[in-house]
């Protein structure tokens, strides 16, 4: 089976090298495809910078949910402390 693969595989080279002459890549071609994988980058490298800041505002609010907490406990406590309640807050 060996045997046949290589064969089979040499035949398709062969009708590639037949079908598709190399032909050199210009300056302008060149250039394209430099600036096209460039811009790929970019956009890749964009995604994971909003992918960043996202994850840093997300830490922001959870730190801030927090904090929110500690000083809602607080006011509880002290409200506690001093004998009020939220009618005396109206």
């Amino acid at each position: 089976m060996p045997v046949t693969y290589r064969t089979a595989r040499n035949q398709k080279a062969a009708q590639h090298a037949q079908t598709s002459p190399h032909v050199p890549m210009g300056d302008q071609r060149f250039q394209q495809l430099i600036s096209e994988l460039g811009a790929a980058f970019a956009q890749a490298e964009g995604g994971a910078e909003e992918h960043t800041v996202a994850q840093q505002r997300e830490h922001k609010r959870k730190q801030w949910l927090a904090e929110r907490e500690v000083t809602i406990q607080e006011i509880i406590r002290l409200m506690q402390q001093h004998g009020l309640n939220h009618d005396d807050l109206a």
